[in-house]
């Protein structure tokens, strides 16, 4: 049918386009590789194709293998369905997008190109290095690692620009050095290694052609290095690792179930946080009964947890109708069962009923799997169109807060309604010099203290926010 090359950017999510998004969203088949943002998947609709085709070993030849195979699905699948192929960074440059548009070309398959934000330039923006300044530089050039060590280079080292942005060349950094040095370049010249550029892993080295050139150096991909006085700059303007750097050493209270704050725990050490566990609510398993699910055209999960319950009494992956859920998390969970599920844009119960309303006919029945303590917004928007069951497959039990561990964080993540009235008890006083984060609107509505709220409504969602809030606060 088609098939569209699509560049994703170089990492950060947001950096997406708009184009690139709704072609997601209206997929039959996803190919895609190492560098690609996952979070992007979760995008991807219910009854979509999902092919991983990154898997990288050593030696140029399986690279080669793997290429074939990846022709050889465009072949199979561009034919017939509507194929987007992901590809970090922008497809069109170093990114073999060109040799996978001609394989469309050469087999009569209709093709479009989504050009993405190449890390060539993305990356040393976030690390505060322009490509370009009128005091330092009129042109740059963007090379491939790869070729300094072939014999007959199609580059010409002796006349390249002063300002040299390398991609792919971790693996050949010492040759490209020694290459660069052999054309007369000053040893003392700066290079900048950007490890990771636009997500939180990001680290920025700096160091000379005449250190890479002694190969003492070691670097871990994916690496982008700026050649050039230009790299000057990047002390003055180093603005995200600097960003970054508000948040590291912060001490979260987190208020999820207890048992629950492993993924979260891990996440923020990512960002050199730490984590104090509060516990505001405990999940309590309740005798329930399900219903014929054959009975029902479409099931709706709001969480893990209910997903759990739910699944340790039948075997949820004979369902054959619509599946929804109100989140990544819930969502993968369910695909694990091999459940052609999707869900809303935003991770709300708003978000989820506008999704539903728009993917599902009219009149169908649906069962809406949930805690006893979740809000009716959802069945409120559902039971004008739809023919709306509820089974409560379990209960929540508010905690009470402890003042002494909000007074020992920096920030208290706020999880959920039932948390924000287990803090509504507290006096105010107690988040005197405390930032609160809620992680959405209905959170926000039983929280009667100043706090700042969530956009995407997640635990990356809040740390994303708080980032913000710190950013704007050290500036």
């Amino acid at each position: 049918m088609v098939v569209y090359i699509v560049g994703v950017g170089p990492g950060d999510i947001e950096l997406l386009t708009l184009k690139a998004k709704r072609l997601v969203e209206n997929a039959e088949i996803i190919i895609y590789d190492k560098l690609v943002n996952k979070d992007i998947l979760n995008w991807a609709p219910a009854n979509c194709e999902i092919i991983y085709v990154g898997k990288r070993e050593k030696g140029s030849g399986h690279s080669q293998k793997i290429q074939k195979d990846i022709n050889s699905l465009i072949r199979k699948y561009g034919a017939s369905k509507r194929v987007v192929r992901l590809k970090g960074g922008d497809p069109f440059i170093f990114g073999r997008g060109g040799e996978e548009a001609q394989i469309c070309a050469q087999h009569g398959i209709p093709f479009e190109i989504v050009p993405g934000i190449s890390s060539a330039f993305a990356v040393p923006t976030y690390a505060g290095i322009p490509v370009s300044h009128r005091d330092f530089n009129s042109c740059f050039a963007v090379l491939t690692g790869h070729e300094s060590y072939k014999e007959e280079s199609a580059i010409d080292w002796e006349h390249l620009p002063e300002t040299l942005i390398i991609l792919m060349g971790v693996k050949k950094i010492k040759e490209t050095a020694k290459r660069l040095l052999d054309a007369g370049r000053d040893p003392s010249t700066s290079v900048a290694a950007i490890y990771n550029g636009t997500t939180i892993k990001q680290r920025t080295e700096i160091t000379t052609l005449k250190k890479l050139a002694e190969g003492g150096i070691r670097f871990s991909p994916p690496v982008v290095f700026v050649v050039g006085p230009i790299v000057s700059l990047q002390k003055e303007l180093n603005w995200f690792e600097k960003k970054l750097a508000t948040i590291k050493g912060k001490k979260v209270v987190i208020t999820r179930a207890k048992n629950h704050e492993g993924e979260s725990k891990q996440l923020l050490k990512s960002y050199g946080m730490e984590m104090i566990s509060m516990p505001l609510i405990e999940i309590v398993p309740r005798e329930f009964s399900i219903p014929n699910l054959e009975e029902f055209d479409a099931l709706v999960f709001t969480s893990v947890e209910g997903v759990k319950q739910v699944n340790e009494r039948l075997n949820l992956g004979s369902f054959t109708g619509s599946v929804f859920a109100i989140g990544p998390k819930t969502k993968d969970m369910l695909r694990g069962l091999n459940l052609n599920v999707s869900m809303g844009e935003k991770y709300n119960s708003e978000s989820l009923a506008e999704h539903i309303i728009n993917n599902l006919a009219k009149g169908s029945k649906i069962l809406a799997l949930r805690s006893s303590a979740a809000t009716n917004t959802l069945k409120n928007k559902l039971s004008d169109r739809f023919k709306v069951t509820e089974k409560y497959v379990y209960d929540i039990k508010r905690l009470p807060a402890d003042a002494r561990k909000i007074k020992e964080g920096d920030v208290v993540f706020v999880v959920s309604a039932s948390c924000a009235k287990s803090l509504a008890e507290l006096e105010p006083s107690v988040f005197k010099g405390k930032t609160l984060v809620s992680i959405g609107p209905e959170t926000s509505r039983h929280l009667p203290f100043p706090h700042i709220t969530a956009t995407n409504h997640t635990i990356q969602g809040m740390i994303d926010i708080y980032l913000d809030h710190l950013w704007m606060e050290s500036t």
